[in-house]
């Protein structure tokens, strides 16, 4: 089938998993999460690190939960998984607007949201797409994940707005409805088992098991590549404004490059998803890895004019883009669908291992030293190691039949 045909028949699966990671853990409490950090500062006396910590609990939740939902969706099948994900995030991530100014129920809070909502993050849709396409595969995917990048685009604004119309307390009880309301019926409706020739349900039995797949060096190279890339992105994107302004950039400046980064993303998860179809992924995993490199460089300079701040943004945009696309994809690559779940469950711990190092990180740099450039030239460090790494991979093997009974292939 060629790719357009795969689009027009599966396409329903598309805009399901984008709405799905837009209004899910990847994209709403990570996009928004900058927003507040003042109006809890203020209302709380917390120090910028100690608030960063909530993401970081909530990646490190997550990080420990992924191999388990990476198999629950192997065996239950990802729309049980994503629906009931849905609704228990949506509840939990309300619950931030009953805080009381205790940090550990500031944490509590983020843990339960990252126990919630673990069901919907991109090893649940990436199993949709990887298991419904063959020949638009990337460009499906990237597609699909594009969720987050658009809430990167509307999630600050919206979320100031109501923050300045209502409080930080409404605001977000608001945001934390909105997966109930929007996400859940299109999820609901869409999300249901299709029936693609020559795809779904060859791949499943195609593949490494997982313990075949640890003994492999592709996947421990795989993880520890993208520990660095997360922990990068991570840091940079939540204190992109302070990083500025404690530089001497002007707030506003530093603000609106803050909301491009959501377009980039937008644009690096595209057209990332679009070249893995025709290039080598690891060669597409160094043109995209390669910028955050430089953009950390660019923003040790002080009085960052306008210019340059949105390159800076758009280089990590576009990284940001780029890696939700090329883990799944490499991970489908080179070790199968037969149990790509519980395999992209355990390479995306080493992810949210370094997203939850990553935020928390850079925040204590800057609180302990009063300056971010030391954290900065670390992360143009960790980016280029993480491009080594991936085009170590070597090509994409001939992958065997599973030997054990494939996972199931409905949704």
């Amino acid at each position: 089938m060629t790719r357009g045909a795969e689009l027009r028949a599966n396409w329903r699966l598309v805009v399901a998993g984008a709405l799905g990671f837009g209004f899910g853990l990847s994209g709403l409490p990570f996009y928004t999460f900058g927003v507040f950090v003042e109006p809890l500062s203020h209302a709380f006396g917390w120090k910028i690190a100690a608030i960063q910590a909530g993401l970081t609990v909530s990646y490190l939740t997550t990080m420990l939960l992924l191999p388990t939902i990476g198999g629950l969706v192997d065996r239950l099948g990802p729309r049980r998984v994503a629906l009931t994900s849905v609704c228990l995030f949506s509840l939990a991530f309300m619950l931030l607007a009953v805080q009381t100014g205790s940090l550990w129920q500031f944490y509590l809070t983020w843990f339960l949201i990252a126990l919630s909502g673990t069901g919907t993050l991109a090893v649940t849709w990436s199993r949709v797409t990887n298991g419904a396409f063959k020949s638009a595969r990337g460009l499906a995917l990237g597609l699909a994940l594009l969720g987050s990048g658009v809430m990167g685009v509307v999630g600050p604004p919206v979320a100031a707005a109501l923050v300045a119309a209502l409080g930080w307390r409404a605001a977000y009880a608001i945001l934390g409805l909105s997966p109930l309301l929007i996400a859940f019926p299109v999820i609901h409706a869409f999300l249901r088992p299709v029936h693609t020739a020559g795809t779904a349900t060859v791949a499943q039995a195609e593949g490494l098991t997982l313990a075949q797949a640890l003994r492999t060096p592709q996947l421990w190279i795989i993880g520890v590549s993208f520990l660095f890339i997360a922990g990068g992105v991570a840091g940079l994107i939540p204190n992109l404004i302070k990083i500025q302004t404690s530089a001497g950039g002007s707030r506003a400046t530093a603000t609106f490059a803050a909301s491009l980064v959501g377009v980039f993303v937008i644009l690096g998860r595209v057209s990332c998803g679009a070249l893995m179809d025709r290039v080598w992924a690891p060669v597409v995993a160094a043109i995209y890895l390669c910028l955050p490199a430089g953009a950390c460089l660019l923003l040790t300079q002080s009085g960052l004019g306008p210019g340059g701040s949105a390159l800076a943004a758009a280089c990590i945009g576009l990284a940001a883009g780029a890696e939700m696309d090329l883990l799944p994809y490499l991970v489908s690559r080179y070790f199968g669908l037969g149990r790509f779940g519980a395999i992209l469950g355990f390479a995306s711990a080493f992810f949210y291992l370094g997203a939850s190092a990553g935020g928390l990180s850079l925040g204590a740099v800057y609180d302990i030293t009063g300056s971010y450039r030391p954290a900065l030239m670390t992360c143009a460090v960790l980016f280029l190691i993480s491009v080594g790494g991936l085009l170590a991979l070597g090509p994409y093997p001939n992958l065997p039949r599973l030997a054990e009974e494939p996972a199931p292939v409905d949704l």
